[in-house]
């Protein structure tokens, strides 16, 4: 499939930047659901109402844009596999680093998708990169790893983080699969991927004896679906679209700054000089990352 080339333009900044806004609320709700939900049934539920939520405005509106509908004959393979690492594995990982990880802590440390998807986007799909992007990723990475110790003992990066981590290289994987067909619709390729993870993580969470909540639980935690995962999907995929996988990855290392903000606000985590130091390096290496000038013509990109 040819895919729209990258280009930094105001549309694709736009789409990034509410991509980023609205799952950074993601962490922080789920962390109050967690309370009330066990964790599988929660990263189900979530990506469930996302699904429900946009079934209706794809049957009312997107059935109808026939000339950018799914193909699965040619697509199926890069939706399989997006739905695996971002819908699959992705949620059971951040759920379970949840339970053991203050939400401010796993709010930054998701930084680090934007470091893996860039590494994916560049040495798997090859797509062009800079030394500006690579010194933000570096950055980026230290201030993870300033955050990914402080809540350890003797230095050891704790399990929650790694979970963490895991989260942030399947969803990077995730991006660089989607790319591959961010030219397809993005209501309806939402709606499915949303609703197909939701559906077999519900199934797994029940296959492991974890209880559906009640009807009002239910309502609220898909209600969160539908903002944090269904339609921050559509605006992903036209991020994708528009600026590619490295430079979306790179605005979307804002969405954790977003959660852990909401978290010292909402949830009493506790606001921290090591956390502050954290906060600083990452939106710094972010903004290398994400307002890198796009290249004249006769430039070539190292690598």
């Amino acid at each position: 499939m040819n895919l729209i080339k990258p280009n930094f333009s105001v549309t694709g900044t736009s789409f990034a930047l509410t991509t980023a806004l609205l799952f950074g609320m993601s962490t922080p709700l789920a962390k109050l659901f967690l309370e009330d939900v066990q964790p599988l049934m929660l990263a189900g539920l979530m990506y469930l109402g996302g699904g429900i939520g946009l079934a209706p405005v794809w049957i009312f509106y997107g059935r109808h844009r026939k000339h950018d509908a799914l193909q699965l004959q040619e697509d199926w393979r890069w939706l399989l596999g997006s739905l695996c690492a971002g819908g699959l594995f992705a949620p059971v990982l951040l759920m379970t680093g949840l339970s053991e990880t203050p939400a401010a802590v796993v709010s930054l440390l998701l930084n680090f998708e934007s470091v893996f998807t860039a590494v994916v986007a560049w040495t798997i799909f090859r797509e062009p990169w800079h030394w500006r992007v690579l010194l933000g990723i570096a950055i980026i990475t230290v201030g993870g790893i300033l955050i990914s110790q402080q809540h350890s003992i003797n230095l050891e990066v704790s399990w929650g983080a790694l979970a963490i981590l895991g989260t942030c290289l399947a969803w990077a994987i995730d991006s660089n699969l989607t790319a591959q067909i961010a030219s397809r619709n993005p209501i309806q390729l939402a709606a499915v991927k949303s609703g197909g993870a939701g559906l077999v993580n519900v199934a797994i969470a029940l296959f492991f004896g974890q209880s559906f909540p009640s009807p009002l639980l239910f309502a609220k935690v898909s209600s969160a679906g539908f903002l944090c995962y269904g339609l921050t999907y559509c605006c992903f995929v036209m991020a994708l679209r528009y600026i590619g996988p490295s430079r979306t990855g790179a605005f979307f290392a804002i969405s954790p700054l977003v959660g852990a903000t909401l978290a010292i606000v909402f949830l009493d985590d506790l606001l921290t000089q090591t956390l502050v130091i954290a906060a600083t390096l990452m939106t710094f290496g972010a903004l290398l990352c994400a307002w890198e000038p796009a290249q004249p013509s006769g430039e070539t990109d190292i690598g």
